[in-house]
């Protein structure tokens, strides 16, 4: 982003034109859909204490600029069939940008892969997988894990509990 300052150009990190164009009430528009994503201008005005138009312009803008991505529906798994979430940490047998890049784009191919993660250290992936049951989880790995490129070794966690899930940021 580049702003004009007396007739000179100066480029500006985005996170401090942001910092620069949001206040206060921004940053409760941002909580409200945070916890409430479903509300609509007028019910975020509600929540704020501002007008709907105003809101409902401040939700575009940031979306326009990109601090609000999405509002998506969350489904409940377990309805759905969904009861088991097993972590897996993957270990690739080469490390070139190539094999990392191959990896990712694979592994993100399958539907059951809810998070592909690269990490730095003993494991370079770690993925968050949904499946019905550890029957299924067992076809998954041998039908898709182990045939992902560069797999050396696989690692895999079942999830007991999960005691908090969230994308909120604190803002």
């Amino acid at each position: 982003m580049y702003i004009i300052l007396h007739g000179e150009c100066a480029k500006w990190k985005e996170e401090e034109y942001f910092m620069q164009v949001m206040d206060d009430i921004d940053f409760r528009i941002l909580r409200t859909l945070q916890s409430k994503g479903n509300l609509n201008a007028a019910d975020v005005s509600k929540h704020v204490g501002l007008s709907q138009s105003p809101v409902w312009r401040r939700i575009a803008r940031m979306e326009e600029d990109g601090i609000i991505k999405d509002r998506p529906v969350i489904l409940d798994p377990k309805k759905l069939g969904f009861e088991t979430v097993v972590f897996v940490r993957i270990k690739l047998s080469a490390h070139g940008r190539q094999s990392i890049e191959e990896f990712a784009i694979k592994a993100a191919k399958v539907p059951e892969i809810q998070v592909v993660q690269l990490l730095m250290g003993e494991i370079d992936f770690r993925l968050r997988v949904i499946v019905r049951d550890l029957d299924h989880f067992y076809e998954l790995m041998n039908r898709e894990l182990v045939t992902l490129p560069g797999v050396q070794e696989i690692q895999s966690s079942v999830l007991l509990h999960e005691y908090k899930n969230t994308r909120a940021l604190p803002v």
